[in-house]
């Protein structure tokens, strides 16, 4: 009788270590400022050295790094796992050490790869993707995202801040975006609006752009998160990236459902048990 109330409890244990939410997130960061765009180099650095101050040794947070570009390929490659949920911040360019430039390895690139496996991409200042000096243009976010079409079109685009982005990012104000996302670019798509820090209505229900925002890939897991994409603009786009990966994004992940283990092993524990 004893050794079968323990297999009741070995059963009920396992099956709930299978359905409880992955809690020990440890995700690193990449912060990468090297080359910029629509930013002076020493802005964006500014506001690197303002997140990294804000996110280090913070719950959730593991390594994060502040290296120029031969470094990122390396880096990038030894954190594509598989919901790994590790975060590159961009200020406006995307280094062709991950994406080689002109759109030359429209997919499979390194920094795909790197998405696909269910981590993110942060950007800022400029459209995600374009890279310096037009070295993609629009096929950058268009074949990282595999959405032909896909636009951020709009300077001077009014955003007012959501209700969520009021409770989650207390240092986003109203302001004018250059390069928003554009919501119904996505309809149709793998992709959607995880939220909205703020968009053009101040809602996310009825908005058809927005920025800051996230958007998730329901498939792989994939996310893009865009702050203050602004020509030169004056925006705590450091306090900003901050807030939404310690207020968000670290509890956004670690509510996706986990599977520690199949319950293969029973078996062999029964045989012990009978033994």
């Amino acid at each position: 009788m004893k050794n079968i109330c323990f297999l009741v409890g070995v059963i009920c244990a396992t099956t709930f270590m299978i359905s409880i939410p992955q809690t020990d997130a440890n995700i690193d960061v990449f912060v990468y400022t090297e080359t910029v765009q629509w930013i002076g180099q020493a802005a964006a650095q500014a506001e690197a050295d303002i997140l990294i101050d804000m996110i280090k040794g913070k719950n959730g947070i593991g390594q994060v790094v502040n290296d120029p570009a031969d470094k990122i390929a390396d880096w990038t490659k030894q954190h594509t796992e598989k919901n790994g949920h590790h975060i590159i911040v961009l200020f406006g360019d995307l280094p062709p050490e991950i994406y080689p430039q002109g759109n030359a390895q429209p997919d499979g690139s390194i920094a795909e790869e790197f998405l696909d496996d269910g981590n993110t991409i942060s950007n800022s200042a400029d459209w995600m993707f374009w890279g310096l000096g037009n070295r993609n243009a629009e096929g950058g976010l268009r074949n990282m995202m595999d959405v032909p079409g896909i636009v951020q079109w709009d300077d001077d685009t009014p955003m007012m801040v959501t209700p969520e982005g009021k409770e989650l990012t207390p240092s986003l104000v109203d302001f004018a975006s250059d390069r928003p996302f554009h919501i119904n670019d996505l309809a149709a798509t793998d992709w959607e609006i995880e939220i909205a820090f703020a968009t053009n209505t101040g809602n996310k229900d009825d908005a058809a752009l927005c920025d800051p925002c996230l958007v998730r890939n329901k498939k792989t897991n994939a996310r893009l998160i865009q702050v203050h994409q602004t020509n030169m603009g004056d925006d705590p786009k450091g306090e900003v990236i901050a807030e939404i990966i310690l207020n968000y994004y670290l509890e956004a992940i670690e509510a996706e459902p986990q599977v520690v283990e199949p319950i293969n092993k029973l078996p062999i524990l029964w045989g012990n048990i009978k033994k």
